[in-house]
């Protein structure tokens, strides 16, 4: 999502700025914010190592891939109006941009659980 977050510029998509979100959300400092983004990174790719790595179908990649479905699922319906963008980010370009996000992570997390 960080690599994402950078690159979507360059594929014409809106900024996912979830650094700026937490931090706006937390009142945290920029290395506190950081910790927070990348502890929340950690703790869903244990999560789906522990618990959807073997309930879900498919393999490898595409396995995490539709983790990551749920997950983009649950981020845009619950996390985004709490946040204050409204159900998927507002605009379905961002919504498509955190998908596209999303889908690189949970197939990152589900490879490297494979290897």
């Amino acid at each position: 999502m960080t690599v994402f977050s950078f690159v979507s510029h360059y594929l014409h998509l809106p900024k996912a700025d979830f650094h700026g979100m937490i931090a706006t959300y937390f009142k945290t400092g920029a290395a506190m914010t950081w910790v927070v983004y990348f502890g929340f990174g950690i703790v869903l790719a244990y999560l789906y190592g522990t618990f959807f790595k073997a309930k879900l179908p498919a393999h490898s990649w595409s396995r995490g891939i539709i983790y990551a479905l749920i997950l983009w699922g649950a981020m845009e319906i619950v996390l985004m109006p709490i946040l204050g963008m409204g159900f998927f980010s507002g605009s379905i370009a961002a919504a498509f941009a955190a998908f596209v996000g999303m889908a690189l992570y949970g197939g990152t997390v589900g490879y490297l659980y494979e290897s």
